[in-house]
């Protein structure tokens, strides 16, 4: 399908959308019924993930570590806010929190990101990256929220070609909360977060889909045994339900609280 059909597609639903007429228009390829092509949900979710940095005292990136990468689930869908444009939110999986600072660790970590794509017919996919937003410590007093406005970028990721000192984000130390700038992860949590451009670890990116048509639920293929994307389980990295508790991939996946803006 061109880039230009999907534009007008993208619109078309966005237009239907406003008049609160119900989404009729989907694509051939389009198994979670989110009227995205599921290729396409695919290639820019794979396309745009960043570069993802750590800082030396990290010794907690398990189970992705040199030469083998993690994991991320995806949410690939219309922006709520835009229908015309694309919303993504990441979530980066890891073993475990392993607690620098005061709250300890627990076994399981899900810590998420996440994008806004706005048409652009000079991106590969006929998308750049209008928007980024990282989220640390969510749900508690040290919450910490980083926009990036990257400009409707068709660079901004790894796979897109971009640089690994623009198109990144920054892991906390041991604790994984994800930051837009070492700047603003150094003042984090009262100063007990810690960042730099230390080691990057790589990761794969697998779409979950939708809750309603679940492309992928149960973890174990992809390194989490006894884990899950949608079912409203708490997750623990694969080490069983002791240690403390992550919260679920499901809250994150499902919370349009987190999405950048779609303008």
């Amino acid at each position: 399908m061109k880039r230009s059909l999907r534009t007008v597609l993208l619109l078309l639903v966005a237009v239907l959308s406003m008049i609160g007429l119900s989404i009729g228009v989907a694509y051939a390829d389009d198994g979670d019924g989110d009227g995205l092509d599921d290729g396409l949900e695919d290639a820019v979710a794979a396309n745009f993930f960043p570069y993802v940095w750590f800082d030396s005292g990290e010794d907690c990136t398990a189970p992705a570590n040199e030469g083998n990468p993690g994991t991320v689930v995806a949410r690939v869908r219309p922006h709520p806010a835009d229908a015309s444009k694309i919303a993504i939110t990441y979530v980066i999986l890891y073993a475990r929190d392993c607690g620098d600072w005061w709250g300890g660790g627990h076994n399981g970590d899900v810590e998420p990101f996440t994008m806004t794509l706005a048409p652009n017919d000079g991106c590969q996919h006929g998308f750049g990256v209008l928007s980024a937003k990282t989220i640390a410590h969510e749900g508690t007093a040290f919450e910490h929220v980083d926009q990036i406005n990257p400009g409707n970028a068709c660079d901004w990721g790894k796979l897109a070609g971009g640089s690994p000192q623009v198109a990144r984000i920054y892991s906390a130390e041991n604790k994984h909360g994800n930051y837009g700038s070492t700047g603003s992860c150094e003042d984090g949590a009262l100063g007990n977060d810690h960042c730099s451009e230390s080691f990057l670890r790589d990761y794969n990116v697998v779409n979950a889909g939708e809750d309603g048509a679940r492309r992928i639920d149960e973890l174990s293929a992809v390194q989490f045994p006894g884990e899950f994307a949608w079912t409203d389980q708490p997750f623990s990295g694969g080490l069983g339900a002791g240690g403390g508790d992550a919260g679920t991939v499901r809250s994150k996946l499902l919370d349009d609280g987190l999405l950048p803006p779609a303008s």
